[in-house]
């Protein structure tokens, strides 16, 4: 008897497989969407086209099925962390995907880019370092972002401000979540709670 295609991954599902409010900590509060991508906001010129997927994924693929948990530590100032749970109509092409980001990675370094958000200044400088992956589903990637936004039109006695943003991306089946955090000053050394993470790679795995 031939094995049965696989059930297409939906909104609904993506919706059921987020955390929980009982399995959110160590954050205070998550809430979940749809996700839409917005255009407006999206890199609008980056200096290094390997690095266009880093900031930008899926911005040259058809329009994917995702949600996005967004997480904040209890006092809401700590640190803020988000999932965006991406599904794909099976595991080979979940595999292709993340295959690109990989290159992605590998291949990116330096860049600068502009968005709606760089002002009048002359944008933001970031710099790409990877780090050790997570043993967590199929396959995993990891690397920190470490940006220089210039705010000099804003803040002449200010010429840039930087910020850390660590990310990790992992495959189970036919979904890709991307982790996200990033920490305040007072915690930059803080990596995504690998308690939220176990759980929800846990969750994509009963996901039939």
């Amino acid at each position: 008897m031939p094995t049965p295609a696989p059930h297409p991954i939906d909104t609904d599902d993506l919706l059921a497989a987020t955390l929980p409010n009982g399995e959110i900590e160590p954050a205070g509060s998550a809430a979940k969407k749809v996700y839409e991508r917005d255009p407006a906001w999206a890199p609008q010129a980056i200096s290094d086209p390997d690095c266009a997927l880093i900031m930008d994924p899926y911005r040259d693929t058809a329009r994917h099925t995702s949600v996005v948990q967004t997480f904040n530590s209890k006092d809401n100032v700590e640190w803020t962390a988000s999932t965006k749970l991406t599904a794909h109509p099976s595991p080979a092409a979940a595999t292709t995907e993340f295959d690109r980001f990989g290159q992605a990675v590998q291949g990116c370094r330096d860049f600068t880019f502009r968005n709606k958000a760089s002002g009048n200044g002359s944008g933001t400088r970031v710099t790409l370092t990877t780090v050790q992956a997570p043993g967590q589903g199929d396959e995993a990637i990891a690397f920190n972002l470490t940006l220089w936004l210039d705010v000099s039109d804003i803040n002449p006695d200010v010429k840039e401000i930087r910020a850390i943003r660590r990310y990790t991306m992992v495959r189970t089946g036919s979904v890709i979540a991307d982790f996200s955090l990033s920490p305040s000053d007072s915690v930059e050394t803080m990596e995504f709670p690998s308690e939220l993470m176990t759980r929800q790679v846990q969750r994509l795995r009963d996901l039939v």
